[in-house]
């Protein structure tokens, strides 16, 4: 007889223990027959360990084999203790939200493990095979997003990704997921009002209490004031997040990072040579931690050229620029470059500097600065073909940002006077040179909260999904038992 337990005057029985079959695909998404792969494998309530353990040897391999475990472990909890009621009519949400949030972490970890072992191709049929593991609307709408995080890889598409974020349906800023509204903030909303941005940033920050989404997300509203032309209000808010978070020692190297952005920003806008010097500092001495990519450590030169460039050390930045360049041919390190000769008056390495940027390799805000920078190089050489490109250039040009469509325009205005006299006016080349600096709008637009955080690369949050933890002992709790089997929901 099945045994029962009396709960109050609510009766409970002990959930069958479900189990794949041996002949059935595993739960893991390998692709492979259960008997082929985990069955032997099950970590119990050791989950997580050996994954954290070969992580910490850099045994990949070992890693991905402890992973998929893991995915297979949780699922089996699932179906065992949670999946049997969710369609009685019993409270389950609270724990099936916990089922899907922890079953989720484990399958980045997983997404992290294929970037990092060379089987990033077959990801995309293990996604699928995941998709179902728990059969519900909340886990459907999780393997979406991962869905289109999968497009926003090197090599991947945008388009795509919004293709398969759309599956979802309008989203709102009552959106309750966080992962759905980081990944519909970079997808979609760079061009919203700033009504609409302001509701979507608001939602995130009462989200998730975490310092690095605190820093992103205010940070973020505080960018949008400076694009929308009240960079007063932005300086009081990024001044109050450096003073809330710059003593903090718990920050993760994503926060720190992020909080870099701030301080730049906070620096340029403010005209403060010392703190963009300082930060470039801080910079110069987080680069050295071997941790990073080739590619993460270009945009930290990048950002190091940018702290220089905006404090007017011209040979500093050329040297941080050039730095990013020799790692992975940073096209908007060229761009900025040229800026630097320019702002040196070199105007022949400037021309030189410029005419070589793969403009192809640019991204939208990329397309933007080159554009800009093309145009001041063009004033300053007052050579009538760069004019005419500069000036075509500048009308096709789309800016949806008050700040950079007055660049624009003022920038068309110099282009075609200086073409039609032949030579540049002292004004014209004033207006084309400002203290702030040529190029900012691939700088601005990337500070803009998205999915991979300020700054970060696909790599890097690849590399956060394989390396977080949080919420994984909690994820368990209410599977535990006397005995170390799954027990009552």
């Amino acid at each position: 007889m099945k045994e029962k337990k009396m709960v109050g005057t609510r009766r409970k029985e002990r959930r069958v223990y479900w189990k794949p079959k041996l002949s059935e695909l595993c739960p893991c998404g390998s692709g492979q027959r259960y008997r082929d792969c985990c069955w032997n494998r099950l970590p119990g309530f050791d989950i997580g360990k050996a994954y954290t353990a070969a992580c910490n040897e850099d045994k990949l391999g070992l890693a991905l084999v402890a992973a998929r475990a893991d995915v297979t472990q949780y699922t089996i909890w699932h179906r065992t203790n949670t999946a049997p009621v969710l369609h009685v009519g019993e409270p389950i949400e609270p724990l099936l939200r916990i089922d899907v949030n922890a079953l989720g972490e484990y399958v980045d970890r997983l997404s992290w493990l294929y970037f990092n072992t060379g089987k990033w191709n077959s990801w995309p049929a293990a996604l699928e095979r995941l998709s179902t593991n728990i059969d519900h609307k909340w886990w459907r709408k999780k393997i979406i997003c991962k869905r289109a995080v999968l497009h926003l890889a090197p090599g991947g598409s945008r388009y795509k990704a919004r293709q398969e974020l759309a599956k979802l349906g309008p989203i709102t800023p009552a959106e309750d997921d966080i992962e759905v509204l980081q990944i519909f903030i970079d997808l979609e909303l760079r061009n919203a009002s700033y009504s609409e941005r302001t509701a979507f940033f608001d939602r995130l920050i009462d989200l998730d209490e975490s310092a690095e989404s605190q820093i992103q997300y205010r940070g973020g509203k505080a960018f949008d004031l400076l694009l929308h032309g009240d960079p007063k209000a932005a300086e009081t808010r990024l001044s109050d997040l450096l003073d809330e978070y710059r003593n903090d020692e718990n920050l993760s190297a994503f926060a720190m990072q992020k909080l870099y952005d701030v301080k730049e920003t906070l620096g340029t806008i403010t005209d403060d040579a010392a703190l963009l010097r300082e930060t470039a500092s801080e910079l110069s001495a987080a680069v050295q931690d071997g941790s990073w990519t080739d590619h993460g450590r270009s945009n930290m030169y990048l950002q190091i050229g940018d702290c220089y460039r905006y404090a007017r050390e011209w040979e500093l930045a050329i040297g941080a620029y050039e730095e990013a360049i020799a790692l992975d041919g940073s096209q908007i390190c060229r761009i900025h470059l040229a800026e630097c000769f320019l702002y040196q008056q070199k105007i022949e390495k400037a021309i030189s500097q410029i005419e070589c940027v793969a403009i192809e390799e640019l991204d939208e805000p990329g397309v933007m600065d080159f554009v800009f920078a093309y145009s001041a190089v063009s004033i300053w050489s007052a050579e009538i073909e760069m004019l005419n490109k500069a000036k075509d250039w500048l009308k096709s040009l789309k800016a949806s940002q008050p700040l950079f469509e007055q660049r624009r325009l003022k920038l068309l205005v110099r282009v075609t006077e200086t073409a039609a006299k032949g030579t540049a006016s002292s004004e014209a080349k004033e207006d084309s040179t400002p203290e702030g600096g040529v190029a900012g709008a691939s700088r601005a637009l990337l500070l803009q909260p998205n999915f991979f955080g300020i700054g970060i690369n696909f790599n890097e949050i690849i590399e956060r999904f394989g390396r977080r933890k949080k919420g994984t002992q909690l994820s368990i709790e209410h599977h535990d038992t006397e005995d170390g089997k799954p027990g009552d929901a």
